[in-house]
């Protein structure tokens, strides 16, 4: 055990800044949203000397700007699924429909669905956050880029129990001109 609590190879990772890439890359250097940047301040800062932080380490009253863009889901281990617990209203009305209550494997993300999927399952695999980005276009035909954080959570300090995750949504109007 490292002098900070930690596992030695958990400690040498997280000195390495391996715990703000994901698997596919992107690290937090390449972060462009300044909102990412705060819920993963946020989250170190909550964490303190664990792998992770608990749910119960977060208080809404500490980011209220950041809830509208907030996603919360419990990891259901019998099943390997996750369970979408609260969503923000941005993300609401961004998305056109309420997903809490369901099951993230059940919601239709279109062209972009293994991605998604993919990144919600690997934040809870690698128990450390992940970023990525993705293309999505809302109802209507605007064009959308999401910057994604998935923050992972533990009520026992070992196993991810539940995600944080927060989407920063950029315009890229490209819908075809009524004129064209």
């Amino acid at each position: 055990m490292a002098a900070d609590g930690l596992d030695g190879s958990l400690a040498a990772a997280m000195r390495g800044g391996r715990e703000t890439m994901d698997p596919s890359g992107k690290a937090l250097a390449d972060v462009r949203s300044p909102l990412l940047r705060q819920i993963h301040d946020y989250w170190l800062e909550k964490r303190g000397t664990k792998l992770m932080p608990a749910r119960a380490d977060l208080d809404p009253l500490d980011i209220p700007r950041l809830l509208p863009n907030i996603i919360l889901m419990d990891v259901m281990p019998a099943d390997n699924r996750l369970h979408v617990r609260l969503v923000g209203t941005l993300v609401v009305e961004m998305f056109g429909a309420d997903y809490t209550g369901q099951f993230l494997d059940e919601i239709d993300f279109g062209e972009v669905r293994e991605k998604v999927l993919d990144d919600y399952n690997a934040a809870v695999t690698a128990a450390r956050p992940l970023f990525s980005d993705h293309r999505f276009r809302k109802l209507g035909g605007h064009l959308f880029d999401i910057e994604r954080v998935i923050l992972p959570l533990s009520s026992d300090g070992c196993q991810v129990h539940m995600l944080l995750a927060l989407l920063d949504f950029t315009p890229r109007d490209t819908r075809p001109s009524a004129h064209s």
